[in-house]
């Protein structure tokens, strides 16, 4: 059977809100993607989770998931969630720490008051679910080396000797770096072709860069059908008609087509087709939720039986068969109770 923690950790990933009744409620928050460049680490996005004591009202929604992965009846999933929460509250009760996978760590301090810690190592947002940290080395940047040299003490002396030859010196030593350039960069780079410019190209001893693609050859697609993952696999939750991403291998990627699946809906009889005519009606259960009765009746169909939701009343009633006399409804009788579930006859 799936255990309450994992059918937690699956309602998490699809909701921001869960209850566990009679112990806490879950509330996520998405927090973006975040860099560290001093530790150099990149952080996927992730949802951080805060636990509310006072969120305890039953909302059914992990009951019923979990009677619905297990193949239960309701009312045996709250009997059950009953002693897990029991034995969850008992255990902090005596000092203890409870912890549950992929969520995180319970513990009550001395004020009474529950203590909750994250599981900081599984990522329950959806859309990043199952990624890690990235780490990476920063690149420093190399200083270039200029390209006239300065004598500072020649430079002092010829200023002092002589200061009107010393700023036609300077003078000439800033032009010519401008002049030099304005032939350089239009005639040696592709500036006026692209509208980019680099620090790069301002250095005139880098020679062009000529840019080689190795061919690699490439198995036939038909055999990536034959892959470990097949196709079929990691374009299960793609959408019909819209164009999906195939990873070959590491560094190949396919564009696939996603066919459209016709889906053939089995003929089924209305509610009105079932009773037109019947006489008899054994009904099983009575609900104020209507949600709480499909989930009756889909256990029932399963088990065999011929069971609907009955129309009328203030209640939602649930039968398990119809008859047109009394041999019919009490052979139907004879077989619900065989599995342990009680009812009565209503005879229409």
């Amino acid at each position: 059977m799936i255990p309450f923690e994992e059918v937690l950790c699956q309602l998490i990933l699809r909701h921001n809100c869960v209850v566990l009744p009679n112990f806490g409620g879950f509330v996520s928050k998405t927090i973006s993607a975040q860099i560290d460049f001093e530790k150099g680490i990149l952080q996927a996005p992730y949802k951080q989770l805060l636990f509310n004591r006072n969120l305890i009202n039953d909302d059914g929604l992990v009951v019923a998931e979990y009677a619905r992965l297990n193949g239960l009846y309701y009312q045996e999933g709250v009997s059950q969630l009953t002693d897990f929460t029991g034995k969850l509250n008992a255990d902090l009760a005596q000092g203890k720490q409870v912890s549950i996978p992929k969520l995180g760590i319970f513990s009550k301090d001395t004020d009474g008051i529950i203590r909750f810690e994250q599981d900081r190592h599984f990522n329950l947002l959806l859309s990043s679910y199952g990624l890690s940290n990235v780490t990476f080395v920063p690149n420093p940047v190399q200083e270039e080396a200029p390209i006239i040299q300065l004598n500072p003490l020649a430079t002092e002396e010829l200023a002092q000797k002589n200061p009107t030859k010393f700023w036609k010196y300077a003078a000439a030593a800033c032009l010519l770096p401008f002049a030099f350039y304005s032939f350089w960069i239009p005639m040696k780079t592709d500036v006026l072709h692209s509208g980019l410019i680099s620090y790069k190209d301002f250095n005139p001893l880098r020679g062009n860069i000529t840019v080689r693609y190795a061919e690699k050859q490439l198995a036939p697609f038909e055999k990536a059908v034959k892959n470990e993952t097949s196709i079929t696999e990691q374009l299960a939750t793609a959408v019909p008609g819209e164009i999906g991403l195939y990873q070959y291998d590491e560094s190949t990627v396919f564009a696939v087509e996603v066919p459209a699946i016709e889906q053939i809906q089995p003929k089924q009889a209305s509610i009105e087709q079932v009773i037109a005519h019947a006489n008899f009606e054994y009904i099983v259960g009575c609900f104020s939720d209507e949600r709480n009765a499909h989930n009756f009746v889909q256990k029932l169909q399963a088990d065999g039986f011929a069971a609907h939701i009955l129309p009328g009343g203030t209640l939602i009633r649930v039968s398990a068969g119809s008859a047109a006399n009394q041999n019919e409804i009490q052979a139907i009788q004879s077989k619900v109770n065989s599995k342990g579930i009680e009812g009565w006859i209503c005879k229409l």
